[in-house]
């Protein structure tokens, strides 16, 4: 196979593209894998199901080195990469997801919120979220330097914030006993979140003054609660989990948790993290080994990202469509096949094809960039005027002012074309 003559730079540049679309949420960098989605979905519905819970929970997972996952003001569960890095099995990421629903389910963020607004302290969006998260660690000087600027109003908080995560904690362990199922991986969890946060000086002393109860507590809390004797440990769902968690240690630099992998897992990691260093060759070689030896559909998602990343997008493409075979919703693959379709080479009747054949990812990623600069460029060659003048707009909305842009958008409600009609309201509706 060829090599394209950017394959290098596009390896020393765009390499982090390899199993995440990142975007800025607000917290940072945002991951986008599908296999990770997929897997925190059906974990969650667990959560859900044995807790008669009647709504979808939201989350979000975030590029961050920090051991965390907290509760934004919308009910959204933020994930750290860390988090699925330091957790040593599925029902340790489990029970922090528990502890997050309970948070939601408890309805503790609506509790907190009113506690601030009648304080009158604390009436930014960015902060209330600190505030708000249910970190399992957090940054000692933001929360020393924005929230406990008063002391007795501190005290007042932080009691009542430490009474809502033992209430959580207590949330997550009863979700573990419905489920039938626990795990020694919480409390090593536990263990190595207050290591990490001894040796940056984050003593008791300061715990005391943390919105989290004392780590010997918690840990106190699990060995007291293990009621539980029936083990339903779900070995499936701890496969997968374990090549989730490889594929973010292989795109981290942590060597402590890569060497502490068992096989395949470790190799899969090593493979990833070859390929960041510039191995092609080993890299493909270990990661065929592997595939060859597996069935798991994903491992040819992250060959896909390997090969995309050092050039060799035709052979991409093949992979990404056989992940596709198997999970057609991957809309992630189908962005990075619908990015590099050369609409130069098309006739007008195949542009049009295109067109309407990925009209479903306009729909969902709207406000992805390249999606609509490549729908600008299909729309150019097949002259859509309505089109060109509508991703135009969409392009420069940072540029416009919500007045201006409900006039705008109210405006393209008159078009005739049906397709184009439903991308407004869609649009329309989210804002």
């Amino acid at each position: 196979m060829k090599k394209k003559l950017d394959g290098g730079l596009k390896r020393v540049f765009v390499f982090f593209l390899y199993f995440i679309i990142c975007t800025k949420n607000g917290y940072g960098s945002q991951i986008l894998d599908y296999e990770t989605d997929i897997f925190i979905n059906e974990i969650l519905e667990d959560i859900i199901k044995v807790n008669k819970i009647n709504k979808k929970i939201k989350f979000k997972i975030n590029n961050s080195n920090e051991i965390n996952a907290f509760v934004d003001i919308n009910n959204v569960i933020h994930i750290n990469s860390s988090l699925i890095i330091h957790c040593s099995d599925y029902v340790a990421l489990l029970s922090v997801l528990a502890h997050e629903v309970g948070h939601i389910d408890l309805n503790h963020i609506v509790l907190r919120k009113k506690t601030i607004e009648n304080n009158k302290k604390y009436n930014t969006l960015g902060l209330l979220s600190v505030i708000a998260g249910s970190a399992l660690s957090q940054n000692s000087q933001l929360l020393q330097g924005n929230i406990l600027t008063s002391a007795a109003l501190s005290h007042q908080y932080i009691v009542f914030s430490k009474d809502q995560e033992m209430e959580a904690d207590l949330y997550a362990l009863k979700t573990l006993n419905l489920l039938k199922t626990n795990s020694k991986s919480i409390e090593t969890l536990l263990e190595t979140i207050e290591q990490k946060l001894l040796n940056q000086g984050f003593s008791k002393d300061k715990q005391r003054v943390s919105t989290h109860p004392y780590f010997e507590d918690r840990i106190l809390l699990i060995k007291n609660f293990e009621k539980n004797k029936e083990n339903n440990f779900n070995k499936s769902y701890n496969q997968r989990f374990n090549y989730i968690r490889a594929k973010y240690v292989g795109y981290s630099d942590n060597e402590e948790v890569l060497s502490e992998l068992n096989e395949p897992f470790k190799a899969y990691a090593e493979s990833i993290k070859l390929a960041r260093s510039g191995n092609l060759k080993m890299s493909l070689q270990n990661l065929n080994e592997i595939i060859k030896n597996n069935k798991n559909n994903f491992l040819l998602e992250t060959k896909a990202d390997i090969l995309f990343s050092y050039g060799y997008t035709k052979e991409a493409k093949k992979f990404y469509k056989k992940n596709l075979e198997k999970y057609p919703l991957n809309y992630y693959a189908k962005i990075r096949i619908f990015e590099n379709i050369e609409i130069k080479k098309l006739s007008n009747s195949d542009t049009e094809i295109v067109f309407q054949n990925n009209i479903d990812l306009l729909y969902k990623f709207y406000n992805n960039k390249n999606v609509l600069l490549k729908y600008f460029e299909l729309a150019k060659k097949l002259n859509k005027k309505e089109w060109l003048k509508f991703f135009n707009f969409l392009l420069s909305v940072n540029d416009i002012e919500k007045e201006v842009f409900d006039i705008e958008i109210k405006n393209f409600k008159s078009t005739k074309d049906s397709d184009l009609l439903k991308l407004v309201n869609i649009i329309k509706n989210v804002n």
